[in-house]
């Protein structure tokens, strides 16, 4: 019974100790580090989009998990694949990244890792990180790029600038690497 005693005298005092050493003043200031990163305001697992003409659908966008962060007007999206149609539903243009940051204000885009882009025309894009700038209608890779043609030779460069269809595309110090087979960067599966 002593023993109880000395050892609930000890924890009282312990605790008087750790209350007295406490500066409860700054409790409620929120003072937030610079590198603190706040939750999402939404967040979406098996997030669907898609975005229809009065008469076809034009856009269909998955994505296994979707954020959205209202005050700083971004998504994020992971695992994400895009797919464009034609009005005879003809996928016109497929884009598959692992990570995808959207401006909500300006709709542009930043797709990162594994970025495989295939128009209609049977040319394939694999990049490392694509953007899209809506307000100007193209799409860049500031990055190493590959490019398959649709006739299976391939060409390489330091980056690129082209138009959604990839009809239009300027490659960067560009080499022609003929009939090449196999990609550095990860192919899609």
């Amino acid at each position: 019974m002593k023993l109880l005693k000395k050892f609930a005298s000890f924890n009282l005092i312990i605790i008087f100790i750790l209350f007295s050493c406490t500066n409860f003043n700054e409790i409620d200031n929120n003072n937030m580090s610079e590198e603190f990163i706040p939750p999402p305001e939404m967040e979406f697992f098996g997030f669907r989009r898609e975005s229809y003409n009065t008469n076809f659908k034009q856009m269909e966008l998955f994505a296994t998990n979707a954020k959205f962060y209202e005050k700083r007007k971004m998504i994020e999206l992971y695992d994400m694949q895009t797919y464009t149609y034609e009005s005879n539903k003809k996928v016109a243009a497929r884009v598959s990244g692992d990570f995808v940051n959207v401006n909500q204000d300006s709709l542009f885009i930043d797709i990162f890792t594994n970025v495989v882009a295939k128009s209609s025309n049977n040319t394939t894009l694999y990049s490392k990180h694509v953007q899209w700038d809506n307000r100007n209608k193209f799409f860049m890779s500031p990055g190493p790029v590959k490019v398959e043609q649709e006739d299976g030779s391939w060409l390489t460069g330091s980056s690129m600038v082209g138009d959604m269809s990839m009809e239009n595309i300027i490659i960067y110090n560009e080499v022609d690497e003929g009939n090449a087979i196999g990609v550095t960067i990860e192919e899609e599966q």
